[in-house]
């Protein structure tokens, strides 16, 4: 049973790879699954159509070979998917698949199939062709399909029919194969704005997941996603790359006069006045509590010591309120390039021991490794 399963995965898997997306490989999956039931199921009515002719060129035998011819190309879709692994190979696999879905039901409708019956299997098209399709591409290929469908009923003197249906079977089955069609179509819009809101909604959380939401810069965990991106480019192309840890000085003595709310609007500020500072391409986190992390890239020690000392003077000069009372804050800051050997931990940490310097030196000072 276990190999079973895993033949079934491997089958449905063809043509997959790592690099697709989630929906792409559903997609994939599908057509490999589909492609399956229909080469299948048109082999075995075709083997079947071509047994009951007895080797007579009547209806049945021309059924059973159209149902192969039929079977070959849903088979041929899965070698497209398993030999041009490409985004080309799937939408070629996928249109060969509606395509020859669209024809086969054309056919049996003008030729009834068995005994008449033939037309019955049309309800499968519009799930298929909108799944395969999306909402826009499947709507204006269901719309072609069901316009040569009603010609082909409708023409007067069944000119395109070899076989008889009645009045009433040919409205009934074109008023409930647009009727299905509709909801169909209805479904797919759902499906799709639905759809669309969930990945608006996974996008919008996935960025409040790296923000912190007091000061709006990245958080901690955005900023180490940053720091290894640009730790490996920086490693490729042999760029300088230079931390900075920023701490607010005294910050308890701010907390403990004023309240936390003054303190946490002081912490909102000073991001506020780094992120401005800062060049495009340059990074800044709040750590935690009153602690701050830059990351410049192609930047070495002695250009971050300067954006650090005009930090540092522009935070000394800003005025926070709290009630009547004005008051500053100084920060402290430790600077560290890295080097081709450095660890991120091992760059974080010296960049933070230069910190722990400042701070020794009477803090409101800027401290680069010697």
């Amino acid at each position: 049973m276990f190999i079973v399963k895993r033949l079934f995965s491997a089958y449905l898997n063809t043509g997959t790879n790592k690099s697709n997306t989630p929906a792409v490989r559903q997609q994939i999956q599908v057509t490999n699954l589909f492609g399956l039931i229909g080469y299948l199921i048109t082999l075995v009515l075709g083997v079947s159509a071509l047994v009951r002719s007895a080797g007579l060129k009547n209806d049945d035998f021309y059924l059973g070979v159209t149902l192969l011819v039929a079977s070959a190309l849903f088979f041929t879709s899965r070698l497209i998917l398993k030999f041009f692994q490409s985004k080309n190979g799937y939408k070629v696999s996928a249109n060969l698949v509606t395509g020859a879905l669209m024809l086969l039901m054309l056919y049996l409708i003008v030729t009834g199939g068995v005994k008449n019956t033939g037309p019955l299997w049309i309800y499968i098209v519009p799930p298929v062709v909108l799944f395969f399709g999306g909402l826009k591409r499947g709507l204006l290929q269901l719309g072609c399909f069901a316009f040569v469908a009603i010609v082909i009923l409708e023409y007067p003197n069944n000119l395109f029919l070899m076989a008889e249906y009645s009045d009433e079977f040919r409205s009934r089955l074109i008023y409930s194969f647009i009727t299905v069609s509709l909801l169909f179509v209805f479904y797919e819009y759902s499906r799709q704005r639905s759809f669309k809101t969930l990945q608006e909604l996974s996008r919008e959380f996935e960025k409040q997941a790296r923000l912190d939401p007091l000061s709006g810069l990245q958080n901690r965990r955005g900023m180490l996603e940053k720091l290894e991106y640009e730790h490996q480019r920086t490693l490729r192309h042999h760029k300088n790359l230079t931390l900075m840890m920023c701490d607010i000085d005294h910050f308890k003595r701010v907390n403990d006069k004023f309240g936390h709310d003054v303190g946490d609007d002081v912490i909102t500020q000073v991001g506020q006045l780094f992120d401005r500072a800062l060049r495009k391409q340059d990074t800044v986190a709040r750590w935690g509590g009153e602690e701050f992390l830059f990351l410049l890239p192609e930047t070495t020690q002695e250009q971050a010591f300067t954006l650090a000392e005009k930090l540092r003077a522009q935070v000394s000069k800003q005025q926070y309120q709290a009630d009547s009372n004005s008051f500053t804050v100084t920060v402290s800051l430790g600077i560290y390039q890295m080097h081709p050997q450095d660890s991120l931990d091992h760059a974080i940490s010296r960049a933070d021991t230069n910190l722990y310097r400042a701070k020794s030196n009477g803090r409101n000072c800027s401290i680069k490794t010697d």
